[in-house]
């Protein structure tokens, strides 16, 4: 169980540090966007909105993997507040939708140019990728209790701690 967890805790955590450094890229000020050529601010706020959004997402997917990496190691019960943080699920899909379209619009190929703001565009076109694997990251641990059964489940959790024989 923790190993499985851990391995979804990194996968948010790189994706959150990646999208902090696809927000703040030193290219976000490049020329970007429309026929009519914009600049500075204007031409980072294109890509701003998606960016900020999918980054978001991927922090408070994070903070909820903590959660239950924290239950699981520590044997406290913040499963209540893992299950408060489902909220962020259908945020996550609105998130990466609205990337991949910002991403794939007209607006965001003429970003994804080099030059202009590629590797921030490129960070949006790749939560294609998380679009895809968000169903099963998210729902793994349910299937694991459903295969290991509920008497499993109450072993662990009930489990009384081993002496040492010292």
């Amino acid at each position: 169980m923790c190993g499985l967890t851990g391995v979804v805790y990194i996968y948010h955590l790189v994706w959150a540090i990646a999208g902090v450094n696809a927000y703040a890229d030193i290219t976000r000020k490049n020329e970007c966007g429309s026929p009519i050529a914009t600049f500075g601010e204007e031409s980072s706020a294109i890509l701003d909105t998606a960016l900020a959004l999918s980054t978001i997402w991927h922090i408070i997917e994070w903070i909820r993997w903590t959660l239950l990496l924290t239950s699981a190691l520590v044997e406290a019960n913040l499963i209540p507040l893992f299950k408060l943080f489902y909220v962020n699920v259908p945020f996550g899909f609105i998130a990466c939708i609205i990337a991949i379209a910002t991403r794939y619009g007209s607006n965001g190929n003429s970003c994804a140019e080099e030059g202009k703001q590629a590797e921030r565009a490129f960070y949006l076109g790749l939560q294609v990728i998380c679009l895809v694997l968000y169903i099963p990251t998210c729902m793994f641990h349910v299937v694991l209790f459903k295969l290991k059964g509920v008497e499993w489940c109450h072993e662990q959790w009930l489990a009384e701690p081993e002496e040492d024989d010292d």
